[in-house]
C-alpha cells in the first residue's frame, strides 16, 4: 500500500555518508504520480526545478502544512508571480514598477 497520494506534499531526506553530502536533501515537492512498476515508487515535480523526479518512497517525508519548511529562491518566484497576477487582475499588459 503507498505511503503518499497524488497531491502530497513531500520533502526530500538526507542520505548520511553520502560523498560531498546529498544536494537533493530537503527539497521539496508535490507527489503527482504513484509507481505501479516498480512498486514503492513515487514521481515528484521538484519545486526547484519544476522537474519530474521519481523516489522511493522511504527517501520523502511529509511536509505538514503550516509548518516552517525551507524556502527556495524558486518559491520565492512564484510568490513573486503570484502576487503581481493579483494586482494585475489577470490583464496581460500592465505597467508595473519596482521600487529597490
Amino acid at each position: 500500500m503507498p505511503i503518499f497520494k497524488v497531491g502530497d506534499r513531500v520533502k526530500v531526506l538526507d542520505k548520511p555518508g553520502w560523498p560531498d553530502g546529498y544536494k537533493l536533501a530537503k527539497w521539496e515537492g508535490t507527489i503527482v504520480k504513484i509507481a505501479e512498476n516498480p512498486e514503492g515508487y513515487v514521481m515528484m515535480k521538484a519545486d526547484k526545478t519544476g522537474y519530474d523526479m521519481m523516489f522511493q518512497e522511504n527517501e520523502l517525508e511529509l511536509v505538514q502544512p503550516g509548518t516552517n519548511a525551507d524556502q527556495s529562491d524558486h518559491d520565492g518566484t512564484l510568490g513573486l508571480i503570484d502576487a503581481l497576477q493579483k494586482k494585475t487582475k489577470g490583464r496581460s499588459s500592465v505597467n508595473v514598477r519596482f521600487d529597490l
